[in-house]
């Protein structure tokens, strides 16, 4: 009897204890999904992406592993098929433990007496690598547990793209979205159904079938997924076959690393941009443009090397969105010879020139008109650091010089005057406007010499700028990145660089825009066939630093901005190369590529301006005497009203004392002033004037600084005398100009004529 009692206890504890297991089991299964389970970001590695989604470079994860999820978390329906056809037939139906499997593993395993077959299901080994457990029979009872809760508590598509996103695939990569870009150089949505096949064979066993290192297995296990899914009604034999022998396209097994400066770049930003927490980032990088430019590069240094052009730079953006379609930092970013990793586009350096547009684009809007005369001849300007005399690239004066001249042809002189007229203070604020954020000095700091370039900028300010000049005076933020997405497959926001704004007014800037295309304004300076004449209008300029030691070429159609860098990173300066000889031809062969494919639209509508027939000398009206005349475009009601009075019946020019040097150089008749003087007049030294400065720039060759000479003659006089503080007599003749060597120190200058007793003027000067 009490043995009876006993085994009756027996059973009935048993059967509570089942029970019990049964209602934990149950629990556990019902218990809500701890809220880090399915976090990804020890996982997630960092793939950054041109503008298709072709990976430019990867970053690993925090488990040295490649990992990034589905875009969107839509799984590629080719991927689907080859995964649910390898790994679990019976996924749509089965609770997350597949009985049948299981039934038939143990069968296989009973009789081969050891474990010979396996039956985890896909949310068995979600389980595996969500909660990883040791390799025994009671770990395989508890990941069947969690495959239960996890089905419990997630749809099947969750399931699936949560095991997708983390299925392990070999050479350190987890996920099909990470092995495609891996494995294929594409995103897994691109994948044909023999690289999905391929993919899926290696889940079971990554290393035995590595595409790279046991590619006949790999094949092997291809064939045998493609062969699952005919099983499964996923493809036709017909379809399997074409698969079977339509080439992989498998990429070399390096490590991706393409467009490197702006992917370091944007990897050094991260945190500024609010991205460090992102697993995939498309770049707005257009693949073809990017290739075609690289290339245009290294073509064109190559013809520039015997002139010690050593590297180059350039950045091409859509001027709808702002978006960066190319970015060259250098032409070999691992060059180490050439300090190749140092990225021209965001490097601080002096753009010489190409900064007068903005400039001249605040005068317009302040009364010029393309017709203002400027004075083209040597002017002395006080400066903090004493005077300074800027020079033509042509080291000439050309007298009065139009507006339009004056900045097509990149004339020094005049655009000193007008940044002198409009005060550097006002050119300062407008470039600072204009998106110029590393101009960080006061403008006593920089001076009239704004206009010129002088203070450092980048390349990329550059083009952002001239985008603005493209859009009408609103300069706006530069697009780099398209998307980007954290581990959890979300998009993430993309902060802007900064508001979007006006810094010059339309119309002005279209103006400007008409003066920057002008091919025959362009031609006095450099000539007809110059590198900036396209089959398309482009508004461009050129622009190069003290010493040559950086060319610069900016410019824009309706549609496309390009900026372009040629120098030395090391500040080597090069050989006889200016703006439009050295960025120039890169510039221009850029910009071509950029243009492919799209129609130009027109750069300016003149019908927003009204014209006038003007002396081309005097920016006048023509008047009877004028010898020619041309047509000029104005703002409406800013045309000259006025009638030119330079040229005379009897065919002389009076051209005022201003000119008076430049008229006697250039041999022009003048019967207002002459180099001869009249009655009342007394002889002396226009130039140099007594207490001027000159300054000795170390950077610039000898024979480029020289004090100018020049001297009102006594009335009739043929023959003057100058005499030096060292000893020297040099004769002067009409009319009467000549050059001094610059010898640093305080000079004295004496003028005689022949045989006088005393001199007919003194002049005192500083050279230093």
């Amino acid at each position: 009897m009490r043995r009876r009692l006993t085994l009756r206890g027996t059973v009935r504890a048993v059967a509570v204890l089942a029970a019990l297991l049964v209602v934990g089991c149950a629990g556990f299964i019902a218990w809500p999904l701890p809220g880090t389970l399915l976090s990804r970001e020890a996982l997630s590695s960092l793939v950054l992406t041109d503008r298709t989604g072709h990976a430019l470079r990867e970053v690993l994860s925090r488990e040295d592993g490649r990992s990034v999820g589905l875009p969107e978390g839509r799984i590629p329906p080719k991927v689907r098929q080859a995964f649910i056809a390898a790994e679990d037939q019976r996924f749509p139906w089965h609770p997350g433990v597949d009985v049948v499997a299981v039934a038939r593993a143990a069968r296989d395993n009973v009789s081969a007496g050891r474990i010979v077959s396996g039956a985890s299901t896909i949310p068995q080994q979600l389980a595996r690598r969500l909660v990883p457990r040791e390799r025994s029979w009671w770990g395989k009872a508890g990941e069947a547990l969690w495959a239960l809760r996890l089905t419990a508590h997630l749809s099947k598509e969750r399931v699936l793209l949560e095991y997708l996103d983390r299925v392990p695939l070999g050479n350190s990569t987890f996920g099909v979205e990470a092995a495609a870009r891996r494995y294929f150089g594409r995103p897994a949505e691109r994948l044909s159904a023999g690289q999905a096949a391929l993919l899926a064979g290696m889940a079971r066993s990554p290393a035995r079938r590595d595409p790279y290192r046991r590619p006949e297995m790999a094949l092997v296990g291809m064939r045998d997924v493609l062969s699952r899914m005919v099983e499964e009604g996923f493809l036709t034999k017909e379809e399997a076959k074409a698969a079977e022998e339509t080439p992989l396209d498998l990429v070399p097994p390096e490590r991706v690393f393409e467009v490197p400066h702006l992917t370091t770049a944007l990897l050094q930003r991260l945190p500024e941009l609010g991205l460090d927490r992102a697993s995939r980032i498309e770049t707005t990088i257009d693949p073809a443009l990017q290739a075609a430019v690289e290339k245009a590069i290294t073509e064109e240094l190559r013809g520039l090397a015997h002139r010690r052009v050593g590297e180059a730079a350039a950045i091409v953006i859509d001027n709808a969105s702002g978006e960066v379609l190319a970015y060259v930092g250098s032409s070999d970013f691992l060059d180490e010879e050439k300090g190749g990793q140092n990225d021209g586009v965001r490097s601080l350096r002096q753009p010489g020139s190409a900064l007068k547009p903005f400039a001249y684009g605040l005068a317009l809007s302040k009364g010029f008109t393309p017709s203002s005369v400027l004075a083209d001849v040597e002017v002395h300007l006080a400066t903090p650091g004493g005077a300074y005399v800027p020079k033509n690239y042509d080291r000439r004066v050309h007298g009065p010089v139009r507006l339009r001249a004056a900045l097509a042809s990149s004339y020094n002189i005049p655009a000193v005057r007008v940044a002198d007229a409009l005060g550097p203070e006002q050119v300062l604020r407008v470039l600072r406007e204009a998106g110029f954020q590393s101009l960080t000095e006061s403008a006593s700091h920089y001076g009239v010499g704004i206009v010129l370039g002088n203070g450092d900028v980048t390349l990329r300010e550059l083009a952002r700028a001239y985008r603005g000049l493209a859009r009408g005076g609103v300069v706006g933020p530069l697009r780099e990145v398209r998307a980007a997405f954290g581990p959890d497959g979300r998009p993430l926001r993309i902060p802007q660089e900064l508001e979007e704004h006006r810094f010059l007014a339309a119309r002005p800037v279209e103006l400007l825009t008409d003066v920057l295309a002008d091919e025959a304004a362009r031609a006095p300076a450099f000539g007809l066939d110059n590198a900036l004449r396209l089959p398309f209008r482009v508004a461009a300029k050129t622009g190069t630093s003290r010493a040559h030691v950086d060319n610069w070429a900016a410019g824009f159609t309706r549609e496309r901005t390009v900026a372009v860098w040629v120098g030395n990173f090391d500040g080597t300066p090069m050989r006889g190369v200016s703006g439009i000889t050295g960025a120039g031809p890169v510039f221009a062969r850029v910009m071509a590529l950029a243009m492919k494919g799209l129609r130009a639209a027109p750069l300016v509508d003149r019908g927003h301006f009204e014209s006038a027939e003007i002396c081309p000398l005097s920016g006048d009206r023509a008047g009877p005497n004028c010898p020619g005349a041309m047509k000029e475009v104005y703002l409406p009601g800013t045309a000259p009203r006025h009638t030119c009075t330079m040229h005379r019946g009897d065919g002389s020019l009076d051209v005022g004392p201003a000119y008076l040097a430049w008229a006697q150089a250039e041999g022009l008749a003048s019967t207002s002033v002459s180099a001869e003087g009249g009655p009342g007049m007394q002889p002396g030294f226009i130039l140099p004037a007594n207490g001027d400065e000159f300054l000795v720039e170390p950077e610039l060759p000898e024979s480029a600084q020289a004090v100018p000479v020049r001297v009102m003659a006594p009335q009739g006089a043929k023959l003057l005398e100058l005499r030096t503080d060292d000893g020297r007599r040099i004769e002067l003749r009409p009319p009467f100009v000549t050059r001094l060597p610059a010898v640093a120190g305080e000079r004295r200058l004496e003028l005689w004529a022949p045989g006088g007793s005393e001199p007919l003027a003194v002049t005192r000067f500083r050279v230093r």
